[in-house]
């Protein structure tokens, strides 16, 4: 067994994202940066906060908090309030709600209706 395969045993067990340097000290004589060099390189885990990855089977998405918002805009299909969209990308990704609303506030592919709902900005 390799590291990944390692790595991924320490998820199914702890059942919850970890920092890699925590995944790191559950395996036996690995080294933190291998383990995070692997935890890149395999799609069965996503990266969701800053060092910190979760399984993909668990539902996270893999991409950008950008590309979140993206998807739950979409997945929706009707303009949100900046609440909506916070609770549902803080599901995905563990991250600072001002990292949230720094994306949203992007107008190059968000946009803020009249009612202050946000919408996908069309192509």
């Amino acid at each position: 067994r390799g590291v990944k395969d390692k790595a991924y045993i320490v998820f199914k067990k702890e059942k919850k994202p970890l920092h890699f340097t925590e995944v790191a000290n559950l395996i036996d004589s690995a080294l933190p940066q291998t383990v995070h060099n692997e935890l890149i390189k395999d799609s069965r885990f996503v990266l969701v906060g800053r060092g910190i990855y979760a399984l993909k089977e668990w539902g996270f998405e893999p991409g950008y908090v950008k590309d979140v918002i993206f998807k739950v805009l979409k997945d929706t299909s009707k303009p949100l309030t900046k609440e909506e969209i916070l609770e549902k990308v803080l599901k995905q990704r563990l991250v600072k709600e001002n990292t949230v609303l720094l994306n949203l506030s992007n107008k190059k592919y968000f946009l803020k209706n009249s009612e202050g709902n946000y919408t996908i900005k069309e192509a």
